[in-house]
């Protein structure tokens, strides 16, 4: 098995300082020090083969495979990884995580009113 090495993050304001930032110290910053938001400064390719083994995925089994192309095991090991995303999916109200609702005859998603937020743990948003 190969290690999956990390994809590095730069601001989007462009600051010479702020390039090729580890994902932990993306993480850790939030913003870049001159205020522009990270974004991958590549991105991952998934073939079709992959896409195929994720059809029948769990959410949080995906959202683990899809995190993991920009996080490499080379900064979180997949096994903690597939931890943190299987707790996190865990606060959501609906064990869909991601429910569609069909509004006007079309479905949509509505993640966001059926989550909790850390600012929410206490009461209901």
């Amino acid at each position: 098995m190969t290690t999956t090495k990390s994809i590095t993050y730069s601001s989007t304001r462009g600051c010479p300082t702020q390039k090729h930032i580890s994902f932990r110290s993306a993480v850790m910053r939030g913003l870049a020090h001159d205020r522009g938001l990270f974004i991958p400064d590549s991105f991952p390719t998934v073939s079709t083969a992959e896409l195929e083994s994720w059809r029948d995925l769990q959410y949080h089994e995906l959202a683990t495979e899809v995190i993991g192309k920009f996080v490499g095991e080379d900064e979180v090991p997949k096994d903690i990884l597939a931890d943190i995303v299987k707790r996190s999916c865990g606060a959501f109200r609906s064990e869909e995580v991601t429910p569609l609702v069909k509004v006007d005859g079309h479905y949509i998603l509505v993640s966001v009113l059926l989550s909790r937020c850390c600012d929410c743990s206490r009461r209901r948003c």
